[in-house]
């Protein structure tokens, strides 16, 4: 239904581009428009967006006779206020981009030299080009790191590592600095932590101009036919987890053998679509919204079971990885 909406949604646009002008009035009457009728996180109150001030605000700044550089830098500020990292307006002949900074000065409770020297510095395992797995307590505790969902990863790798962690008693599973990339992996990574089909949520799906527009999808994880893992979980989180990582937080988080450890991530879980305005610039715009099982929006992040925070007086230790050990044990 997705494919079919967004396949009727580029052929607007190409009927769009054909006659529209291109005044900057117009262009910002039609990005204005894209963003009321096409995003789909709109009603989230923790955006905060009145979509009649966001109008008011920004087009009494523009007429004919603004210039391009400022008319990019006005339908820029409205593209912000959306505060979603999926959305951004991008001026091509220019290389010039305008995109929510979502992680933009906060602790990134990360330090990889660390994890390597201290934590991954023996018997280390890895698969395809970021999965990345070994033992830690004593053999006890399983730890795998995977920092990108655009690395490899297939069933295989998955049965192969489950199997290397069969007499653990418990499993970290840290996916701190993942900004995402084919929720497809993220899914299918999933479905190796679950024996059973689980309800995860809905995804709200854009399928008309009104603001009640939608269709809503219900979504499970769904148990792979390979190995499986469904001792105690840790994932550990920070700020950078973004957009597919959200979407394996988010099939992760309703098992009862699963904790979420860290700190807050950027979330990111409305589904893109992007276009071309009449001038050419390019936009994309969140055209899907998750709604979790426990019915919480996830857009702007997700808060973990168990806050921890890295001490840069310890530069030895991880302090999250340290408190998932503590919790397994």
């Amino acid at each position: 239904m997705l494919a079919f909406v967004i396949g009727l949604s580029s052929c607007e646009r190409i009927f769009m581009a054909e006659n529209a002008s291109s005044t900057p009035e117009a262009i910002f009457e039609e990005y204005f428009k894209l963003i009321e009728e096409k995003y789909a996180i709109l009603s989230d109150p923790g955006k905060d967006i009145r979509i009649d001030s966001l109008y008011l605000l920004h087009r009494a700044s523009v007429n004919n006779s603004i210039s391009s550089d400022s008319l990019f830098n006005v339908l820029g500020s409205m593209c912000l206020a959306l505060r979603d990292g999926h959305s951004f307006l991008f001026d091509p002949e220019k290389d010039k981009d305008i995109v929510y900074q979502f992680n933009e000065g906060i602790p990134k409770n990360l330090n990889q030299e660390l994890i390597n020297q201290y934590y991954l510095n023996n018997n280390v395992q890895a698969a395809g080009s970021g999965l990345k797995y070994t033992l830690l307590d004593s053999g006890k505790i399983g730890y795998m790191e995977y920092r990108d969902f655009e690395a490899d990863v297939s069933p295989e790798m998955m049965n192969t590592m489950i199997k290397y962690f069969e007499n653990t008693k418990g499993l970290i599973i840290d996916v701190r600095g993942n900004g995402g990339g084919y929720p497809s992996l993220a899914t299918l990574m999933a479905s190796h932590f679950t024996d059973s089909r689980v309800y995860i949520g809905y995804e709200n799906i854009k399928t008309g101009p009104r603001s009640y527009d939608f269709t809503a999808s219900r979504l499970y994880n769904q148990p792979a036919e390979g190995n499986r893992y469904t001792k105690p979980i840790m994932v550990l989180t920070n700020i950078d987890c973004f957009s597919a990582t959200t979407t394996f937080i988010y099939h992760l988080n309703p098992l009862p053998h699963v904790r979420i450890v860290g700190a807050k991530t950027g979330g990111g879980s409305g589904g893109p679509s992007d276009g071309y305005l009449a001038n050419g610039w390019q936009w994309s715009l969140s055209t899907t919204e998750f709604i979790d099982f426990e019915g919480r929006r996830l857009d702007n992040g997700f808060s973990p079971d168990i806050h921890v925070q890295l001490d840069s007086n310890f530069p030895t230790v991880d302090e999250i990885i340290e408190r998932a050990i503590q919790e397994l044990n």
